[in-house]
C-alpha cells in the first residue's frame, strides 16, 4: 500500500472508532486536526464511509445512527479502513461488491447487540461526562432487584458482546466499578469535575475486559479439539492470548487481567470444550453453577 493509502487509511480507521464509540464528529475539527480540507473529510464520510447508518448526516456533523453504536471490532475497523482507502483503484462493480459485504456484515453483527436508541438523551449525557470530565449520579438496579444511589467519576463507555457499559471510580468508595448501561436510571450530570487518571484511561481502552477492580492476573483455559478453529480464527475470551498448541489437537489459552465474569459465563457457554485450568477454584465455580441449576430444574 501506497504512502498516500496508508495515511488514508489511518485517517479512516480514527474516524471509524470515534464513530463506533458514539462521538459527534465536527468535519471542521476533523479538517484542522488532519490537515486536510473540509470537502476531503465530507468525502471521506459520504462515500468511503457510505455504508454506515447515520444519525446525524449534515453538511457540518455526523454522528451514527445509536442502534449501532459498538458493532465494529478493532479487527472490522481497520480491515474496513483499507478496503475504503483503496477502494478508487478498483472497478465500480468490484467496489459495489465490496461496500455491499461491509453493509451486510455489521447487519449481522448487529442481531444480538441491545437497541438503546430510546436511552439516547441518557447515553449522550454520560458520553460529554466523560469527554470533558464531568461527575455524574444514578440509580442502579442489580440483579437481585435492589437499588442503589452512585456518584461516579466516569471514564469510560465501552461495548463487550452487544452490551454498553459505563466504567469509572466511584466516588464514595474510590474503587474501579463498571455499570450495565440499561441498568442505570435518573442519570444526572453535575458541574463538578475531576482529575483524570490518563493512565487507568488507557489502560481501561487497551483491556478487554469489562470488570475493572478485583481483577485475576491470569487464567488458564484448555480448548477441546473440536472448537480450536473457532479460538484460532479470532479472539472470544477477553485478552485472549494462545499459550500452546497440545498433542491431542487441542489449545491452551491465557487471559490476563480479567474478571471471573468475564469468564464463566463463555466457559459454560461452550460447555463441554472448555475447561479452566487455572485457578482451579474457577473450575469449581463453573460446575458449582451447573450443579445449582440442574437442581433448579428437577
Amino acid at each position: 500500500m501506497s504512502s498516500r493509502h496508508e495515511k488514508l487509511a489511518h485517517r479512516l480507521t480514527q474516524i471509524l472508532r470515534r464513530l463506533n464509540s458514539g462521538e459527534r464528529l465536527d468535519v471542521h475539527r476533523l479538517a484542522e486536526e488532519f490537515a486536510i480540507d473540509i470537502r476531503t473529510i465530507q468525502r471521506d464520510l459520504n462515500e468511503r464511509l457510505g455504508f454506515l447508518e447515520w444519525d446525524e448526516q449534515g453538511r457540518r456533523y455526523y454522528r451514527l445512527d445509536t442502534a449501532k453504536l459498538g458493532w465494529l471490532t478493532t479487527q472490522d475497523i481497520e480491515r474496513f479502513a483499507r478496503f475504503c482507502s483503496i477502494q478508487d483503484l478498483l472497478p465500480q462493480i468490484d467496489r459495489s461488491f465490496f461496500h455491499e459485504q461491509l453493509a451486510q456484515s455489521i447487519q449481522i453483527k448487529g442481531l444480538s447487540y441491545e437497541n438503546v436508541k430510546d436511552r439516547r438523551d441518557d447515553f449522550n449525557k454520560i458520553r460529554q461526562a466523560v469527554e470533558h470530565n464531568r461527575i455524574i449520579e444514578f440509580h442502579y438496579e442489580k440483579s437481585d432487584g435492589s437499588r442503589k444511589y452512585y456518584t461516579l467519576e466516569p471514564y469510560a463507555l465501552v461495548n463487550r458482546n452487544g452490551i454498553w457499559y459505563t466504567v469509572g471510580i466511584d466516588c464514595n468508595g474510590r474503587k474501579e466499578k463498571t455499570f450495565c448501561f440499561t441498568q442505570m436510571s435518573s442519570i444526572s450530570g453535575q458541574e463538578q469535575s475531576f482529575q483524570a487518571d490518563e493512565a487507568l484511561k488507557q489502560r481501561i481502552q487497551e483491556n478487554d475486559s469489562i470488570s475493572h477492580g478485583n481483577q485475576l492476573a491470569e487464567v488458564v483455559i484448555q480448548v477441546a479439539p473440536a472448537a480450536v478453529h473457532y479460538f484460532t480464527r479470532r479472539k472470544i475470551l477477553p485478552n485472549q492470548e494462545t499459550l500452546r498448541h497440545l498433542e491431542n489437537g487441542g489449545l491452551l489459552l491465557v487471559c490476563n487481567d480479567v474478571h471471573e465474569m468475564d469468564i464463566i459465563p463463555t466457559v459454560q457457554y461452550w460447555i463441554p470444550h472448555l475447561r479452566i485450568i487455572s485457578p482451579e477454584d474457577l473450575q469449581e465455580k463453573v460446575i458449582g453453577r451447573l450443579k445449582t441449576y440442574l437442581a433448579d430444574k428437577v
